[in-house]
């Protein structure tokens, strides 16, 4: 066979295999157990509108009838993909119906169609079973013999209104996208189960589906177009009352278009009813210049995608789904449908910054200086990078916060020389540049240089900042770096001591070493060393005068104790501590573990306040 005529064949032969029926049976309210002419043959098996065995598609339901009016049972065939291959074959039908319970049955002669009218003349129940076989030609020769389920119609002597009607479809999911269009089967309950009254069909878009009125078979339309119908089932009355019932069916391609946020995994469910699983589903992803790519393969009917990002948006994701094994393979396509992602625009702003004291920088780290005496040079940079590509952040403005004193300032941007103006912002005095493009540049450098006037011990707290704008100039929030920590120096050795007072003694103390408490403060001496150039200092102690009431002498021994031992204080200075080369002077007192101690000597005393006076040196350490 030519492949020209082999493509031919193949067309018609999907032609007629999908288009022969439901995607499933319409199973009856009730399940009769009255032996058929033949037993009941398996139901027509479906993925997605290809059916893998011949059988019915629509089955005849049992029905309640007034005695001399008509009703219709109906039923649909459909074949398998093996005899579709047959092409000139056609149904051909028989129905059977039985008066005793399935005991005798008997060939209706006019019932070699479809669909049967029978009118009952009777009050009670008769059984009707169709057959059909599927051949060419005037015999049927070998073709196999398919059975319906037994269908029970029960006339009764009076009308027997209906008061609900429940409406269901077989699927609710019908594809539009397929060769042949794909149809399912909607069902009415009524209540009570007997009601008499005769139900149609309508649907409320039929550019979407149609569907049969009497039979209620919903169409789907092949032209791609999706959206929901609604079906409703009308049961008309023997007195010409009516109730309604409905359902709803979604027409689609297969895949639904998803929506989630940059960073999220999105999923893909295959919709539609399945008899059967496909035995093979492939995924394809489109990415937005066109390149088709398989993502995953297996039989799982839903997909999800790895971890989201902004060239994800718009792109396509579809499935190919492959249906029975051997010759009676087929596939169907899904459509294709949209990943739409939120992209984070978000701004991500982070900075990297550093301080140098270019005078002298050390004892320094890279985000705070200690040493900043009158007349350094102070130096602050660092980068300004937006970390999302996708920000929403356009333009920005650069802020810096500075000291007051300070002069000889020079600021660059991207290693040029940069303009800037000063504005108070919260009593802050903040420099302020212009033109930072983030849309097209997203990391940008700056330096700023200084040299301070401040004679003062100072801290002070610097950042950077950038006032963020859109690309349409909306104010879209700051962004600071942390903190920067400035700290100015006078540059001197300080010392103060403070007084120490050892309480209410007795006669009861004598020849006890009590220890004075600090009035002011933990140390005996409190020191600032904010010397730049630490050279080795000593620090010595003499009782200048003795303890005195003004008129009489206490007996007693002031000594200094280091922790380690007591030094006898006297008039002559004494070295209490030191410090060496390039080291702060320290303080002396609770926080070096050094105090004063009183010994009271045995003695006469006079009851009194009494006061020594000391002297505290700080002098350069012999070299």
């Amino acid at each position: 066979m030519s492949k020209k005529w082999r493509d031919l064949f193949m067309m018609i032969l999907t032609v007629v295999t999908l288009g022969l029926g439901g995607t499933q049976v319409a199973h009856a309210a009730t399940t009769t157990t009255i032996p058929g002419k033949g037993t009941p043959s398996a139901d027509a098996t479906n993925i997605l509108g290809i059916y893998m065995n011949t059988g019915f598609s629509l089955q005849p339901d049992d029905q309640y009838v007034v005695v001399n009016k008509s009703t219709t049972l109906t039923t649909a065939t459909a074949h398998s993909v093996l005899d579709a291959v047959n092409i000139l074959a056609n149904d051909h039908f028989q129905w059977y119906t039985s008066t005793d319970k399935g005991v005798t049955w008997s060939q209706v002669t006019s019932g070699i169609t479809a669909n049967l009218k029978v009118t009952p003349k009777a009050v009670g129940t008769t059984y009707y079973q169709q057959s059909f076989q599927y051949y060419a030609g005037l015999f049927p020769g070998l073709a196999t013999t398919y059975y319906s389920r037994v269908a029970a119609v029960t006339a009764v002597p009076s009308p027997i209104p209906a008061t609900k009607l429940d409406v269901t479809a077989d699927s609710n999911y019908l594809y539009n996208n397929q060769s042949a269009a794909m149809t399912t089967t909607v069902d009415a309950a009524p209540t009570p189960v007997d009601a008499t009254g005769h139900v149609t069909w309508s649907i409320d878009n039929t550019d979407l589906a149609t569907v049969d009125s009497t039979t209620g078979v919903v169409t789907a339309n092949k032209d791609g177009k999706s959206g929901t119908v609604t079906v409703t089932g009308t049961m008309t009355n023997d007195d010409g009352s009516t109730v309604s019932g409905q359902t709803k069916i979604d027409i689609g391609g297969g895949l639904d278009d998803q929506t989630v946020d940059e960073g999220k995994a999105a999923t893909f469910n295959i919709q539609g009813s399945f008899d059967s699983s496909p035995t093979s589903i492939v995924w394809h992803k489109v990415d937005t210049a066109g390149k088709d790519t398989v993502v995953a393969s297996g039989t799982n009917r839903s997909y999800t995608t790895p971890v989201t990002t902004a060239s994800d948006d718009k792109a396509k994701y579809y499935a190919v789904l492959t249906l029975g094994t051997g010759s009676g393979t087929d596939t169907i396509t899904t459509n294709k449908a949209t990943l739409n992602v939120n992209i984070n625009r978000t701004p991500n702003v982070t900075f990297k910054t550093s301080v140098e004291n270019l005078t002298d920088n050390s004892g320094n780290t890279d985000n705070a200086v200690t040493n900043i005496m009158d007349g350094d040079t102070v130096k602050v940079s660092g980068t300004i990078t937006e970390n999302n590509v996708n920000s929403k952040l356009d333009k920005g403005d650069f802020m810096m916060k500075v000291p007051d004193n300070i002069m000889n300032t020079y600021l660059t941007i991207d290693g040029k020389n940069q303009a800037y103006s000063v504005a108070s912002l919260n009593g802050d005095a903040y420099i302020v540049a212009s033109g930072l493009d983030f849309g097209t540049q997203k990391t940008h450098t700056f330096s700023f240089d200084f040299q301070s006037m401040e004679t003062t011990n100072l801290n002070f707290a610097a950042d950077v900042e950038v006032q963020g704008y859109d690309s349409s100039e909306a104010d879209i929030g700051i962004f600071k770096s942390g903190d920067i920590t400035l700290g100015f120096i006078d540059g001197q050795l300080q010392a103060a001591a403070h007084a120490v007072d050892f309480g209410t003694l007795t006669y009861d103390n004598v020849n006890q070493e009590i220890t004075g408490n600090v009035v002011d403060g933990d140390d005996l001496l409190s020191v600032t060393d904010n010397r730049r150039d630490k050279t080795a200092m000593n620090i010595t102690l003499q009782q200048e005068t003795p303890f005195s009431d003004g008129s009489h002498n206490l007996a007693a021994t002031l000594s200094y104790d280091n922790g380690n031992g007591l030094l006898p204080l006297s008039s002559a200075a004494q070295v209490v501590a030191s410090s060496a080369d390039d080291s702060p002077v320290p303080s002396l007192g609770t926080t070096t573990g050094a105090s004063l101690k009183l010994r009271l000597a045995n003695a006469a005393i006079e009851p009194g306040n009494y006061s020594s006076t000391l002297v505290w040196t700080l002098t350069d350490a012999p070299s």
